[in-house]
């Protein structure tokens, strides 16, 4: 029994071979580095790295956490060449491609996000993030068909995926399909009901069509989470603004500027809501205050439409002429100018300019019904 024991024991403590060794280093190594990344030490880590990569260069462990480090440090090119590298060793590797699809679109080239994923499609229809990814892709591409099959498909796969239900929201927002995104943002917001984010998007929505109490009533419950947040209180002013109700839109605009007073789109705002108010000579403050600081589109636009109100349309028609050579290709400024010439006894030249809009712009129906419009008297 004895010497039974003892031959037991020492087979027990028989030297690893030189494979079991590095295979207990490369453990070790990826265990340790990827502590460190978690840890956001990206030198120690990329020291381990580096040292598990020499003992096995196609170690995929090792290859997609030096993708990870160089993405966590901002620097996506860098983490593509790993990424890259662990697909070519083991072209199963979900995260190795989750990884790159990231990298390209921190680079902004979204092409590549969806040409990746096409050519590893038998790891993307298996998977709910990566489909969403490819998804997205599409939908800041503008190619809403492919974006949507993509986020069903996902959905299909995980219906109760937040990544998933967000895209659909933004998604159907950008197809101006706003009744389907509020649908997809109430259904997040059921799981999430204090989302700031949520809450204010849905109030977007609803000021999309023009609900404005109800998009009113979404921008309250974001400002009583937080009473000073921006797109609330921008939403609130601007729902306010759609109602006409331009002292209650004020008193919003007003709460922005104590926060954020050289805001050039909020003055913009701020003003045209005094203008609304027939507080012209307010209004022509805060226009020229903006003004003074350089050219801007809004800005004059609005100066010129106060200044028509307070009757002082040759100066309103200087800025009209001037925008019109500044942005040959906006309607706008020919427009309003056309609707001053209209009103002050020039209707020749007004139907003759907007004749002359609707063969540039032979889409714009708005041109085509103000013309008419002013043709026929009505």
């Amino acid at each position: 029994m004895e010497e039974s024991t003892k031959e037991i024991s020492e087979s027990t403590t028989q030297p690893l071979t030189e494979e079991e060794e590095n295979f207990a280093k490369i453990k070790n190594l990826a265990k340790e580095s990827y502590r460190l990344l978690d840890q956001r030490k990206f030198t120690e880590a990329g020291e381990k790295l580096s040292a598990l990569l020499e003992l096995d260069p196609n170690n995929t462990y090792g290859l997609v956490g030096m993708g990870d480090l160089y993405f966590k440090m901002k620097k996506p090119a860098q983490a593509i060449e790993f990424y890259d590298r662990c697909l070519k060793a083991d072209s199963s590797n979900k995260f190795s491609l989750m990884g790159i699809m990231n990298s390209y679109r921190d680079l902004n080239q979204l092409k590549k996000v969806i040409e990746v994923a096409e050519e590893y499609r038998h790891i993307m229809v298996t998977d709910a993030s990566i489909l969403s990814r490819v998804a997205d892709a599409h939908r800041k591409l503008k190619n809403f068909k492919e974006s949507e099959i993509y986020y069903m498909q996902a959905l299909q796969i995980n219906p109760s995926d937040q990544y998933v239900i967000v895209g659909l929201g933004h998604l159907f927002f950008a197809c101006q399909r706003y009744q389907e995104a509020i649908k997809w943002w109430e259904k997040l917001l059921s799981t999430q009901p204090r989302n700031i984010k949520i809450l204010t998007e849905i109030g977007n929505s609803y000021r999309k069509i023009k609900e404005y109490d109800k998009a009113i009533l979404y921008y309250e419950k974001a400002r009583e989470l937080d009473s000073k947040n921006f797109f609330a209180l921008y939403g609130l002013a601007e729902s306010h603004r759609g109602k006409k109700n331009f002292s209650d839109a004020i008193e919003y605009w007003e709460a922005i500027l104590k926060f954020d007073p050289d805001n050039k789109l909020i003055i913009n705002r701020y003003a045209d809501s005094l203008r609304g108010m027939g507080d012209y000579d307010k209004a022509l403050e805060c226009f020229n205050r903006i003004l003074s600081t350089g050219d801007d589109y809004y800005a004059m636009l609005g100066k010129a439409a106060s200044l028509r109100l307070i009757g002082e349309l040759p100066q309103a028609e200087d800025i009209y002429f001037d925008l019109r050579e500044k942005y040959p290709m906006d309607p706008r400024p020919s427009v309003e100018l056309a609707d001053l010439w209209y009103h002050t006894d020039r209707e020749e030249e007004a139907i003759f300019l907007l004749d002359e809009l609707c063969k540039r712009f032979p889409s714009n129906t708005d041109i085509a019904d103000r013309l008419e419009t002013y043709k026929t008297g009505s």
